[in-house]
């Protein structure tokens, strides 16, 4: 009985992550890969084994939003899951947090640009505030932020165990240091109803810096290759 609550746990699971995904473009041709290690082949056969039990998608989700974990505590996680016969990790880089920063994060947002190093610096001053508000935490506040070249290595780490990756960035809802740093960079309270994690859907500037900052990241994770990218989309109405 345990071990079948259990399994309806994971279904239920994912079938509310995957009502949130959005399949993402394939990227351009790259050149041929190198043959898959035995590792990489293992996974592949484990993740086909899901498939036909009933798992289309067999995933393991870490919060890296609310919490920085670096490279190299991601990549043992995937050991871990590539070895239970997981077919992806789920990275939820935005959740409450954002800890992952691109290289390049200017926005346009209704005829104003802000620079890389404006929007960057907000949304680390957004995960300053998030983390003080963390009492109950076990692990001490941590401001730490994937770079780019950081998540570069931790997908091809993904690749090379064969597992795919589906980055989460939470939205309307959990962006707390989102939404800190578009209030504070446009002069506009983007809050729904007093929310310090939830925008305003009817605020055109909210909702405007919102999706400026999925494209880019959408753009980003399309680019390497990922197929799947979850916008999380729960807990609005009543998310304060």
């Amino acid at each position: 009985m345990r071990k079948l609550s259990k399994t309806l746990l994971s279904l239920l699971l994912i079938a509310a992550m995957l009502a949130s995904f959005v399949v993402l473009p394939a990227a351009a041709e790259e050149p041929a890969a190198e043959q898959p290690t035995e590792t990489a082949q293992a996974a592949e056969t484990q993740a086909d084994d899901a498939v036909k039990t009933n798992y289309e998608l067999s995933i393991v989700m870490l919060d890296c939003g609310r919490k920085y974990f670096s490279v190299d505590s991601i990549k043992q996680i995937i050991d871990n899951a590539s070895a239970a016969g997981f077919g992806y990790i789920m990275l939820g880089v935005g959740n409450d947090g954002m800890r992952f920063l691109l290289d390049d994060m200017s926005l346009a947002v209704n005829g104003t640009t802000y620079s890389s190093e404006k929007v960057a610096a907000a949304i680390k001053v957004g995960n300053k505030a998030y983390d003080a508000s963390q009492t109950s935490y076990s692990y001490a506040p941590t401001t730490d932020e994937l770079t780019q070249s950081e998540m570069d290595a931790v997908l091809a780490y993904a690749k090379e165990k064969g597992m795919g990756v589906i980055p989460m960035l939470n939205t309307p809802g959990h962006m707390d240091a989102i939404l800190a740093a578009a209030t504070s960079l446009t002069g506009t309270n983007c809050s729904y109803n007093g929310s310090v994690r939830t925008i305003d859907v009817t605020n055109n500037t909210a909702v405007t810096f919102t999706q400026e900052l999925l494209k880019k990241y959408v753009a980003y994770f399309a680019g390497k290759g990922c197929q799947y990218f979850n916008m999380g989309a729960d807990e609005y109405a009543n998310d304060k």
